[in-house]
C-alpha cells in the first residue's frame, strides 16, 4: 500500500500551487490543521471534556430528563438504581425546576454521565472534495462519491454533532473507500427480558430478568471500488458515534488517527438531550477478543510532527514535513500494555434494603420521571391503550409546583393518576411505610348499574341489596368521579372495582347512605370493623346442583379461598364423573400455577395464550421475545362433557389466563358479564419515599393471537344480578348457566 502521508504531501503542495483554484482548496487546507495534544490527555479520567454535544430536543423538558435517567437507571454503567434515583430526587428538589439546572446537578452526582450545553449544529450535506490524489470527506446526510482518480482519503471526524443520522453517515463515508467489509468491536451491554422486579430476588422461575452480555455490531458495509488508505481527522471534543467511529477503525487498523487522542468512554456513551443542555450517559464497554478496548486511543500523530502547535488548526503543515514522514502499509496494532480502569454495566438486583418512607416535592417529582421512564420503556400495551404517559407526567408535575408534597399520600395519589392513563387493571402503587388504616368497612360490594351495591356485610344495620349513595355527605356519584380518575382499569367493570374498593379503607367512623331494595334511603354510622370482608363473589364449594333442581350437572368454584389447590381440583372433577354439564366457576382468583386443569378439562391438543415480553438488547436494540405453545390433554380424571363458564368483572390475570386456554379452545360457554380485560406478569418498580408501583410487563394475546388487553373474556350469554337478587341471596349468573346447560339456549 502506498504511504498515506506521501499521498498527503502530495495532495498539500498540489493545493498550494493551486491556491487561486478556489474555495474548496481552502478548506482542505483549514481542515488538515490540528492541534498537539500531550501525554497527559491520555488519561481516561474527566473523559467528560471530550464528548461532543448533539442538537437539544421538541420534548418537553421532564419528558426528556425522564428519558434520560431512564439510559441512566436501566443501562448506565454507574451506580444502580436506588442511587440514581436518589440522584435525581437532589436534583428535582424546591418549589420548581429549573430543567438546566437539574441537568448539572444530577450529572454532577451520577457516575458516568455528564452534562454538556446543547448544540445548535445540525448534520449537514456529505461533502467530497478532491485535492489531487487525496479525497477529503466530510460525513453527513447523502451520498458519498469518491473519484476515481482518489488513492488516499481523509475522513474529518471534527465538530460533527451527535446528531441523528451520524452513525449512518460515518458508515457511508468508511464504505465508500472499502472494498471488505470493516470489522466492528462489541459492546458490553444490558439486556432487560421485562422490566426486572425490583422488590423479589431474581430466580430461575422470574419472568423477567437482566443480564450483562457483549452485543456483536454488523461491520460496516463496503460499497466502494477500491480499498484506499484512510487517515481520520480528530479533534479535542467528538461526538459519540464519531468516537466509536474511530475507536472502531483504528482497533481494526483500518485507519490512522490524526489530531487529538479519542476516549473510548465517549465512544461508550449516548447522547439525551433535555433543554439547552443534555447529558452524554455511558451504557457500554468496548470490547473485543482480547478483552475491553484501551481506555484512550492514541493517535498515531498529533501533527507536531509537521511543525504544528496548540491553537495552530488554521495552519497547513509544510510540504517537506510531511514528505519526511512516511507510514507505509496498516497502522500497527493499539497499544494494550496499559490496565484498563473503565468498568462494564453490571447485573441489576432487587434492593436488599427498602427505601424509607418519605416525602417531599423532589421525591414526587422523581417517582413521576422514574414511572414515567419505566412505562416508556417497558409498558408493552401502547399501541393498544394509546400513548399519553407524556401529557399525564406533565399534568401531575404543575399539580407538584402548585401544591408542596408533604405527605406520602400525596405523592401515591400523585401517581395513581399517573398509572390512569396507562388502562392497565395492574397499575396499582403503594405507599410503603404510610399510615394504618383505624379498620374496613367490612361489606363485599357489586357493581350494578354503575353503583356499587352490598352483596355480603358483618357490618350492623348494612344489609346485602343496600346501594350505597352518599359517604360523610360525599354523593357517591361525585366520589366514583374522583377516585375512578385515579384508578387504572382496561375495562369499566374493573375501573369501578378498583375505586371502590377504597371504601372499605376507614380512618374513623363514616356515615353511609344506603338505599334498600324498597327505595327507602337511610344513613348509617359505621365503626371501623378489625378485618377486611374478602373472598369471591361466591364462596359455594364443587358438588352436584341438585339444590337447585339440577341433580344432573355438576359444579366447580375454581375461587383459591374455596379449592386451593391441583389436588382438590383432581378430587372435585372425580366427583363429577358421570355429571351431564360442568359449571366452571372463575369469578373469583385461582392458585393454580401449571396447566394440569386445563388439560383436564380439553381433551384434545390446545394452545396456550400469547406471552409476548419486551427485550431491550442494550439502550439501542429493541424487540419482543414471544412464547407459545402446544398442550396435550390428560386423563383420570378429566371431563369431556358440556362446560359453563362463570366470569365477572372480578376475573382478572390468573382468572382470565385461566379463561382464554378455554375459549381459544372453544371449549366453553361464557356467562356472566365481562372480565377485567387485564392479563400477564406485573412488573415492580421500587422508588424513593417507599413507593412501590405496579404494571403490567408483557403482552398477552389469546391463543388466535387476537386482541386480549382491554377485551378481555366476553360473555356469550349476558347475566347481571339485581340488588333484590343480592338481597335474596339468588346467584342469577350460577342460575343462567344452569339453564343453558339444561335447554341449550
Amino acid at each position: 500500500m502506498s504511504s498515506i502521508w506521501n499521498l498527503i504531501s502530495h495532495g498539500v503542495c498540489w493545493a498550494r500551487r493551486g491556491q487561486r483554484r478556489g474555495r474548496g482548496t481552502a478548506v482542505l487546507l483549514s481542515l488538515l490543521g490540528g492541534s498537539a495534544w500531550g501525554q497527559s490527555l491520555l488519561s481516561a479520567e474527566s473523559w467528560c471534556d471530550f464528548g461532543q454535544a448533539g442538537p437539544t430536543t421538541a420534548l418537553p423538558a421532564p419528558v426528556a430528563l425522564s428519558a434520560a435517567h431512564g439510559q441512566t437507571r436501566f443501562f448506565g454503567t454507574g451506580p444502580g438504581y436506588h442511587d440514581a434515583d436518589l440522584a435525581l430526587v437532589s436534583a428535582l428538589e424546591g418549589s420548581s425546576v429549573d430543567w438546566d439546572a437539574a441537568t448539572s446537578h444530577y450529572a454532577d452526582r451520577v457516575e458516568g454521565v455528564c452534562a454538556l450545553a446543547a448544540s445548535s449544529r445540525t448534520l449537514r450535506a456529505a461533502q467530497v472534495l478532491s485535492v489531487g490524489p487525496i479525497a477529503f470527506i466530510r460525513p453527513g446526510t447523502g451520498d458519498v462519491q469518491v473519484p476515481r482518480h482518489s488513492r488516499a482519503v481523509i475522513i474529518d471526524l471534527r465538530e460533527l454533532p451527535a446528531a441523528p443520522g451520524l452513525e449512518e453517515a460515518l458508515a457511508r463515508a468508511i464504505g465508500a473507500v472499502s472494498t471488505a467489509p470493516v470489522a466492528r468491536l462489541s459492546e458490553r451491554v444490558r439486556h432487560h427480558i421485562g422490566m426486572t422486579d425490583e422488590m423479589t430476588p431474581e430466580s430461575e422461575y422470574s419472568a423477567y430478568r437482566n443480564f450483562v452480555e457483549p452485543r456483536a455490531r454488523e461491520p460496516y458495509a463496503a460499497t466502494g471500488r477500491a480499498e484506499l488508505p484512510v487517515a481520520l481527522l480528530t479533534g479535542p471534543a467528538l461526538a459519540p458515534a464519531a468516537a466509536r467511529f474511530a475507536v472502531d477503525l483504528r482497533m481494526a487498523q483500518r485507519a490512522w488517527l490524526v489530531g487529538a487522542p479519542v476516549h473510548t468512554a465517549v465512544a461508550e456513551s449516548k447522547w439525551m438531550p433535555v433543554k439547552r443542555k443534555g447529558m452524554l450517559v455511558r451504557t457500554a464497554r468496548l470490547e473485543d477478543a482480547q478483552g475491553a478496548v484501551p481506555d484512550v486511543i492514541p493517535v498515531d500523530s498529533s501533527l507536531s510532527h509537521f511543525g504544528l502547535g496548540v491553537g495552530s488548526s488554521d495552519s497547513v503543515p509544510s510540504a517537506q514535513a510531511l514528505q519526511a514522514t512516511s507510514f507505509s502499509g496498516v497502522p500497527t496494532p493499539v497499544d494494550r500494555t496499559t490496565p484498563v480502569v473503565r468498568n462494564a454495566p453490571e447485573k441489576r438486583f432487587a434492593l436488599e434494603v427498602l427505601p424509607p418512607s418519605a416525602a417531599s416535592s423532589g421525591i414526587a417529582r422523581a417517582d413521576l420521571l422514574i414511572l414515567h421512564g419505566a412505562t416508556r420503556l417497558f409498558f408493552p400495551y401502547f399501541g393498544t391503550v394509546g400513548d399519553g404517559i407524556d401529557d399525564r407526567l406533565l399534568e401531575m408535575l404543575a399539580l407538584v409546583d402548585a401544591v408542596p408534597v408533604t405527605h406520602v399520600q400525596q405523592t401515591q395519589r400523585l401517581l395513581l393518576r399517573f398509572n390512569e392513563v396507562l388502562q392497565d387493571g395492574h397499575g396499582f402503587v403503594y405507599a410503603r411505610g404510610g399510615p394504618t388504616p383505624a379498620g374496613y368497612f367490612a361489606v363485599y360490594l357489586d357493581e350494578i348499574g354503575g353503583e356499587p351495591v352490598v352483596r355480603r356485610s358483618v357490618v350492623p344495620d348494612v344489609h346485602p341489596g343496600d346501594t350505597v349513595t352518599s359517604v360523610d355527605g360525599v354523593p357517591m356519584a361525585e366520589w366514583l368521579s374522583v377516585e375512578t380518575a385515579h384508578a387504572s382499569a382496561a375495562t369499566p367493570g374493573w375501573k369501578h372495582e378498583v375505586a371502590a374498593r377504597r371504601l372499605v379503607n376507614m380512618n374513623g367512623p363514616s356515615t353511609f347512605g344506603l338505599r334498600g331494595v324498597d327505595g327507602v334511603t337511610r344513613f348509617v354510622q359505621v365503626q371501623p370493623q378489625p378485618q377486611m370482608l374478602l373472598g369471591p363473589p361466591s364462596f359455594r364449594g364443587a358438588g352436584s346442583l341438585a339444590d337447585l333442581g339440577a341433580p344432573e350437572l355438576h359444579y366447580m368454584n375454581l375461587a383459591n379461598q374455596v379449592l386451593s389447590s391441583v389436588g382438590q381440583f383432581r378430587a372435585a372433577l372425580a366427583a363429577a364423573q358421570g355429571a351431564s354439564g360442568l359449571v366452571l366457576d372463575l369469578r373469583g382468583y385461582p392458585n393454580f400455577g401449571s396447566y394440569e386443569p386445563r388439560r383436564r378439562l380439553i381433551p384434545t391438543p390446545f394452545l396456550t395464550s400469547v406471552f409476548r415480553t419486551p427485550v431491550w438488547t442494550g439502550p439501542e436494540e429493541f424487540g419482543w421475545q414471544e412464547e407459545q405453545g402446544e398442550i396435550e390433554p390428560m386423563s383420570n380424571p378429566s371431563f369431556s362433557g358440556p362446560i359453563v363458564l362463570l366470569v365477572g368483572p372480578k376475573s382478572v390475570s390468573a382468572s382470565e389466563d385461566f379463561s382464554m386456554v378455554l375459549t381459544g379452545a372453544r371449549r366453553v360457554k361464557v356467562v356472566g358479564r365481562r372480565s377485567a380485560g387485564t392479563n400477564g406478569v406485573v412488573a415492580r418498580l421500587l422508588m424513593p419515599g417507599g413507593m412501590l408501583a405496579w404494571f403490567t410487563g408483557m403482552e398477552m394475546l389469546f391463543p388466535d393471537r387476537s386482541t386480549f388487553h382491554g377485551v378481555g373474556i366476553v360473555p356469550d350469554i349476558e347475566s347481571t344480578p339485581t340488588a333484590v337478587d343480592l338481597a335474596a341471596g339468588r346467584d342469577t349468573e350460577l342460575l343462567r348457566a344452569i339453564e343453558y346447560l339444561r335447554t341449550g339456549q
